[in-house]
């Protein structure tokens, strides 16, 4: 104990300056630490760091139910994080196992009905830098806040935790947009992506448990979306994984919602089997997550665009690998209901700054209709166009903003909707000069302005130049639109 506490005074104190490198390497080896090479390349990605270092050199093993592999017989750590391929290949050798799907035991390690509040604050200091790291193992930060989050939401109590509520609503969404979303997912090998994988499972069960409870969880819906996206660059980079879910086949029987089969894929995508997306979402039925689900839209408090997108939207992502006579029996009534909030909603509603919502939501049920009820996609983009015309000729800020705003995501192609449709409706609904009568002093304003000006400028109507004249006295204006001279 004494050699240990002498060893960690002496890490303390040490030098970053790379000049003693070599001493690091040799304070790690004291420790334990016995891989010179995987030493020196946690050093080199710390910037010589010797905290830093042993927190990567003594970071989490994969665990599951079952299986963990013990650390004198691991070789290395499974954490991911902002490094190379080359600092990561050293991972690759750790004997991997599938997961259990016992819930007694997914829990066991969590049996308190308090909060894990230290992992949180450690890991709160681990997502949010520049150099992030994320533990992967079900005994470390990452998984300890699922499992215990899990556990009080199961107990209907997990909004009641500061910290907790604070993991589901904020840390869940960073850590795993970075799980999902970064970039450095291409270079992480075999053995983290499973890491990775097994958190999506523990969080697939805290979402299904709180869902059993109002309010509705926009924030977890909203991260569960991104995890059922077959185009997130997590299942693109797994999408050649073959599904194993033959234990959820089992139980589930007709409740089955996403195709275990290969022969029920169309033949485009049948070499993308994507078996990780689909045993995620088998799963999450399995939880009772779609039940209670369901549940949410029986609230007694009127449900807003921002929670009707959030209860459809995951779905939404994953749609050409679910059943879809099934997906028309669960969620018919539940879109319908979305629908006549929208074709319901009054001025007042365009007014407020969370209108952006309303978009989302038209947006997600034209996602759905196009693969269940394709004669109804043009019914969909007319709402679309309707509701953006109503709020771009209203004289309030927020919903010509917000009508601005979403015109430049259609111009960006982001909404699905055919860029030459868009062209074609701005110019025959005079959209330019609606949008000219707005804050024009607004910088903000004045940008989108620009984007849409800039979209139209090679059929821009005579009225619309006529109204921009009249307007020149506006300096702001003119600074932001005079690349339409050059075109």
């Amino acid at each position: 104990r004494f050699l240990f506490i002498s060893i960690l005074l002496t890490v303390l104190s040490a030098s970053t300056n790379l000049s003693n490198m070599e001493e690091n390497m040799e304070i790690l080896e004291n420790m334990g630490f016995i891989d010179r090479e995987l030493n020196h390349q946690a050093l080199t990605q710390t910037g010589n760091d010797i905290g830093e270092a042993i927190v990567f050199l003594a970071g989490s093993v994969f665990f599951n139910d079952d299986f963990i592999t013990p650390n004198e017989q691991r070789p290395t750590s499974i954490f991911t994080g902002s490094l190379t391929a080359d600092q990561i290949e050293q991972q690759q050798n750790i004997t991997l196992d599938k997961t259990s799907n016992n819930s007694s035991n997914e829990l066991s390690m969590e049996t308190s009905n308090t909060f894990t509040t230290n992992a949180f604050l450690n890991l709160e200091n681990r997502v949010y830098r520049d150099r992030w790291f994320i533990p992967l193992k079900r005994e470390e930060n990452l998984g300890r806040c699922l499992l215990s989050a899990t556990r009080l939401a199961i107990d209907g109590i997990a909004d009641q935790d500061e910290h907790c509520k604070k993991f589901m609503e904020i840390l869940i969404p960073a850590a795993f947009q970075k799980l999902q979303c970064s970039d450095r997912v291409n270079s992480w090998p075999a053995t983290v992506q499973f890491g990775v994988f097994d958190m999506m499972q523990l969080l697939v069960d805290l979402i299904a448990a709180r869902l059993a409870y109002s309010p509705v969880p926009t924030q977890l819906l909203e991260t569960l979306a991104i995890l059922f996206d077959h185009d997130s660059v997590f299942q693109q980079k797994n999408k050649n994984r073959s599904y194993d879910g033959s234990h959820y086949d089992e139980q589930l029987g007709e409740r089955l919602l996403a195709k275990s089969s290969l022969s029920s894929f169309s033949d485009s995508n049948k070499n993308e089997q994507y078996g990780w997306l689909r045993e995620i979402i088998n799963r999450f039925v399995l939880k009772d997550g779609i039940q209670h689900l369901k549940r949410q839209f029986k609230s007694e408090q009127p449900l807003t665009a921002l929670e009707y997108n959030a209860l459809l939207s995951p779905f939404a992502q994953c749609i050409d690998y679910l059943f879809i006579d099934k997906y028309q029996q669960l969620f018919s009534e539940h879109t319908e209901e979305a629908l006549n909030y929208v074709k319901n909603l009054k001025e007042e509603d365009f007014k407020t700054e969370s209108a952006s919502s309303i978009f989302e939501l038209l947006t997600t049920l034209r996602k759905i209709s196009s693969v269940v009820w394709e004669n109804r996609v043009a019914q969909m983009e007319e709402l679309h166009f309707d509701i953006l015309l109503k709020m771009v000729t209203l004289s309030n800020f927020n919903a010509k903003m917000n009508s601005l705003k979403e015109l430049s995501k259609m111009i960006e192609n982001r909404r699905s909707i055919p860029r030459d449709i868009v062209s074609k409706w701005i110019i025959e609904h005079s959209i330019l000069s609606k949008v000219l009568e707005g804050d024009i002093d607004q910088i903000q304003y004045v940008e989108k302005v620009r984007t849409l000006v800039d979209f139209i400028a090679p059929n821009i109507l005579k009225e619309d130049i006529e109204m921009i004249w009249k307007m020149q006295f506006k300096e702001r204006l003119i600074g932001n639109l005079e690349t339409v001279n050059n075109t």
